[in-house]
């Protein structure tokens, strides 16, 4: 008889536990469950924005010829087994080049146009050759990047950004450097095979006759003033070409 009243106390103390605590849990569950609906809406939303289906370029483009010849026979071939027409659809654009893509409206066949051809350089890099040329045409000239940005705009041509611009400067003045270094080497061989050529010899060495100057700027307009940079070369007589550039700065000293 005592075991009897224990079970039933102990199964009344259970189920006025349950009706206690059960209870709780399902209000917590019936909280949870509208953040999960509303995380669905809303990646429900994010994934219904209307496609852009045409796209409207701006201003002009440097365009390689023979890369846009490429491009117009591939159009006239597709063109031939497809009666759509083709119109620009998108561009990604890293400076002055840019790739242009092209849908079919029948079948959604993309072409794409790259409007410059890509250069090598000595450290395997990959640059765009309009985007080297640009660059290039303003160390020579001594512009720089908002130079460059100033005479493309007229023309409705974008340009690269400034830090693109610095790391392309500095991509071609080790091109330089490279070249100018080989250069310099041939230059050297080719003194000293024409004076054991000539028979020209200082204690067993073959003599090589050369050029030197140096200089540094110096303006003087109602003042003093002298560079802290200055450059010397030296140049072969037999050959004319450079055997050696020093660049010296007082600054760096």
């Amino acid at each position: 008889m005592g075991n009897k009243k224990n079970k039933k106390l102990l199964h009344s103390i259970r189920h006025s536990y349950y009706k206690k605590h059960i209870p709780q849990k399902t209000k917590i569950q019936r909280k949870r469950t509208p953040q999960k609906k509303s995380t669905s809406t809303t990646e429900k939303k994010r994934t219904t924005f209307p496609a852009q289906k045409d796209y409207d370029i701006q201003g002009s483009r440097i365009i390689n010829l023979h890369r846009f010849q490429e491009y117009i026979n591939e159009l006239n071939t597709h063109c031939a087994q497809c009666d759509g027409s083709v119109s620009l659809s998108g561009e990604v654009r890293d400076g002055l080049a840019s790739i242009l893509s092209s849908c079919c409206s029948t079948c959604g066949h993309s072409i794409t146009l790259k409007t410059s051809d890509k250069v090598k350089g000595p450290h395997g890099y990959q640059r765009w050759e309009c985007n080297l040329a640009a660059v290039w045409g303003q160390m020579t000239t001594g512009g720089g990047c908002s130079q460059l940005e100033e005479t493309m705009s007229i023309v409705g041509v974008p340009v690269m950004s400034k830090a693109s611009f610095i790391q392309t400067e500095r991509d071609i003045g080790e091109w330089w450097r490279t070249q100018l270094s080989e250069s310099m080497i041939d230059a050297g061989k080719e003194e000293k095979r024409l004076a054991i050529e000539r028979g020209e010899y200082h204690h067993d060495v073959p003599a090589v006759t050369v050029y030197v100057d140096g200089g540094w700027s110096k303006r003087s307009h109602k003042h003093s003033y002298n560079a802290k940079s200055g450059v010397a070369i030296i140049i072969g007589k037999a050959t004319g070409k450079l055997l050696y550039l020093g660049v010296r700065n007082k600054y760096c000293s």
